[in-house]
């Protein structure tokens, strides 16, 4: 990779990191205020959930509540977290050590189940790091104008695209700066770790963070894609054969079959936002995915990606979240209450009876067979064709 070429990258890093924030002013700091236990826990707004063994789990929602079961969701306990602000994500790569994300650029770790949390990131320091990335553009632009300079006859042309450069790195350096003063504003949207060490957080604004050391640093990776929109991230997930996938805004899938080095942009041939995608494995080497958006907008690819085919997914409503049931049931819910189910060996989606409108964000099979559904109003439990069974509890 040419100097140029890779200044040119570094810029697009600052350009998604500074692009278009505005900070309310608040007289409490959120990401400082510790999440007030509740014995209304399970009927709050919820948004995720993940599985930590067969009959554990856990999930986040609204002003930092988190949830943790032991028992398949029979009973459930708040966890001692560090801070009040909505938490989007969570994933649990082993029993004991999982993550945390949500707004205001934090992310939270714990290593004993679920039970405490500790801040890994917040936004302040997303802040110190992004006006840090601009800080190194500037230099390297510099050194690069300074280069050109120093010849005796120079190229003209490259020259002016190099002091083009420097302007630019400038100008993004004042804005990270600036950037700083709005505070932490920054909303990760989704996280996912392939073991306890290594990870990747996606989020507004094409924000992508890796991790290497169990999240004991945290890089800003987002120049590994080509987004220079800045659209927003909105979930990634991992294929049988270890390539990830990313659903993102306006029409755009990303795919890394490098562990997530590099990413290809993948356009399946709508314009709306992908929430997700559900891998589906056939059985052999191969799996299909699809891809689910606003509007009921549903993709299906069976080679990686590279071709797409639109489904009908038996609704006009946002699909929010969509999962794989251990009998290969596809299992897709969203707003108000919808919910779709697909049964192995079938092609077509069929809508659930359960009159329950309440907006579905997570989704996770128990260990029971039953579905475990987060969101507008709490925890609900429904059967894999999506009708109610129970209603879960919360134990203080």
């Amino acid at each position: 990779m040419t100097k140029s070429i890779y200044l040119r990258r570094l810029l697009l890093l600052t350009a998604i990191a500074v692009t278009g924030f505005i900070s309310p002013a608040f007289a409490v700091d959120l990401l400082e205020m510790p999440a007030v236990q509740s014995g209304a826990a399970t009927q709050t707004l919820l948004l995720d959930i993940s599985s930590r063994d067969d009959n554990a789990l856990a999930v986040v929602g609204a002003h930092g509540v988190i949830i943790v079961s032991d028992d398949g969701g029979a009973t459930w306990t708040q966890a001692a977290v560090p801070s009040s602000v909505m938490l989007t994500g969570v994933d649990f790569p082993t029993p004991d050590s999982g993550w945390a994300v949500g707004h205001d650029g934090l992310i939270l770790h714990t290593g004993d189940g679920g039970k405490t949390w500790q801040k890994q990131l917040d936004g302040y320091q997303l802040n110190e790091q992004i006006v840090a990335v601009a800080e190194r553009i500037v230099e390297q632009a510099s050194q690069e104008v300074e280069a050109f300079q120093s010849q005796d006859e120079p190229d003209e042309d490259e020259l002016a695209d190099a002091e083009f450069m420097l302007e630019e790195a400038e100008f993004m350096l004042e804005g990270a700066m600036d950037d700083t003063s709005a505070g932490p504003v920054r909303p990760l949207l989704d996280v996912w770790f392939r073991n306890a060490q290594e990870g990747f957080v996606v989020g507004s604004y094409g924000m992508l963070l890796h991790t290497v050391d169990g999240g004991g640093t945290w890089s800003l990776v987002s120049d590994r894609m080509d987004n220079a929109q800045a659209f927003h991230l909105n979930q990634i997930t991992q294929a049988p054969d270890g390539t990830l996938y990313i659903a993102g805004e306006a029409g755009y899938i990303y795919r890394s079959s490098d562990g997530g080095m590099s990413w290809d942009s993948l356009e399946p041939g709508y314009e709306g936002s992908f929430y997700g995608i559900v891998v589906v494995p056939d059985g052999s080497d191969r799996y299909e995915l699809l891809a689910f958006g606003l509007r009921g907008n549903l993709f299906r690819s069976v080679d990686r990606g590279e071709t797409w085919e639109s489904l009908d997914s038996g609704t006009s409503v946002t699909l929010m979240n969509g999962i794989l049931l251990r009998d290969g049931t596809v299992f897709l819910a969203g707003q108000g209450g919808v919910i779709m189910t697909r049964a192995p060996g079938q092609q077509q989606f069929m809508p659930s009876k359960n009159r329950d409108r309440r907006t579905v964000s997570g989704l996770v099979q128990k260990s029971d067979g039953n579905v475990l559904l987060a969101g507008l109003g709490g925890l609900r439990i429904t059967d894999a064709t999506g009708m109610p069974v129970a209603s879960p509890s919360t134990k203080q």
